[in-house]
């Protein structure tokens, strides 16, 4: 098969649908099937042009994901010809997707990882004006007649046809990870702290995610300003990226501004062995998202068995597992409380659930033959 993927980013722009796109192109690579990724050139030091693990990259000189809605037009248009379908996700990638798949006659899937709705008008870090278009614009999106949708969970599922969209037209496949690599790394984590004996407290504690509005960064970073003061042997590590900028810069201040600075160790860009070690030396990963799609991190941190606090919304209760505390409230008041629990050790326990990356892509492909057969 030949499958071209219209992405807003893409590896190695760090964020749960790169990873999802990454992880799945490869495999559809390994397989022997053609795969070539538009996206946006969101660096000026990557390549125009590449092939990478097989896979044909094209990015748009633009580096943001608005300016992408436009100028991938005509990428899509030249390409989209040579190929038995086209594969993109929500949200900019979406509008000219659809568009030139219908003016070239091409069957389209569109990955839709999280419906947010009403949650647009709770979420921080945005303005009346960008709480209204970027909710209108989701909905616009929702209703665009796709050949195929994919849900990366049953949340989302739901969510979707509350929405009003089709159920016929929607296909439920969890997002995969690589278990035998997650196993591996774990056991070359294991072998070196044993050799450098390098561990931490029990009041050591990470969050790992994009820059997002949806992330509860806002709550992470009020309860840790309490907590810590009160607990001056504990640590917080956050490992983030640097884009976009002005979030960033957003973050940054305010962790400079607060008394537990000492405490707080920002990171970016760590390499998989890096960040998988960051996490298993942690005591506890913290999730306080207002919503999740799937989650990336949560399977991860379950899969290398660290103890989760999780704010249980949207997708989480579907991918969290092992030892876990949930916040009673999408709160401060709610994170101080579990950072308290975890502190205590009051974990609870639910049977380990996994999400095979071989299972995902078979559905993928599954998905395709069903659609280029007509």
């Amino acid at each position: 098969m030949r499958i071209l993927f219209v992405l807003e980013h893409f590896h190695p722009y760090i964020g749960g649908v790169e990873h999802l796109f990454w992880e799945l192109s490869k495999a559809l690579t390994i397989q022997g099937h053609q795969i070539k990724v538009i996206t946006t050139r969101f660096d000026k030091k990557l390549p125009q042009r590449e092939c990478n693990e097989g896979i044909e990259i094209y990015r748009v000189n633009c580096n943001n994901r608005f300016s992408f809605f436009i100028k991938s037009i005509p990428s899509i248009f030249k390409n989209i010809k040579n190929f038995d379908l086209v594969h993109t996700t929500t949200y900019t990638a979406a509008p000219p997707t659809w568009l030139v798949s219908r003016l070239r006659n091409k069957k389209s899937v569109l990955t839709f990882h999280e419906y947010w709705g009403d949650l647009w008008k709770k979420v921080p870090y945005l303005n009346f004006t960008q709480r209204f278009l970027y909710g209108a614009f989701e909905q616009m999106v929702s209703y665009l007649p796709f050949s195929k949708i994919v849900a990366v969970s049953k949340f989302t599922q739901q969510r979707l046809i509350k929405a009003g969209v089709d159920p016929s037209k929607i296909n439920m496949i969890y997002n995969g990870l690589d278990y035998n690599s997650i196993k591996q790394l774990s056991a070359k984590i294991a072998i070196s702290d044993v050799k450098t004996t390098k561990k931490r407290t029990t009041l050591d504690y990470i969050f790992v995610g994009r820059l997002g509005v949806s992330k509860g960064i806002d709550l992470l970073l009020e309860a840790s300003d309490i907590f810590l003061q009160k607990n001056p042997e504990a640590t917080l590590t956050l490992v983030i990226p640097k884009l976009p900028k002005k979030m960033h810069n957003l973050i940054v201040n305010k962790i400079n501004s607060l008394p537990c600075i000492n405490q707080i160790t920002v990171m970016h860009y760590l390499t998989k062995e890096d960040l998988y070690k960051q996490i298993k030396r942690a005591s506890f990963v913290v999730i306080p998202s207002y919503s999740e799609g799937f989650c990336f991190v949560a399977a991860e941190a379950c899969a290398l068995n660290v103890p989760v606090i999780s704010s249980h919304c949207g997708a989480l209760k579907e991918v969290v597992s092992g030892q876990y505390i949930v916040m009673d409230s999408l709160t401060t008041k709610g994170l101080l409380e579990a950072l308290q629990k975890a502190k205590q050790q009051e974990w609870q326990y639910k049977e380990s659930v996994q999400f095979p990356l071989d299972k995902s892509v078979e559905q993928y492909v599954h998905l395709y033959k069903e659609m280029i057969d007509g």
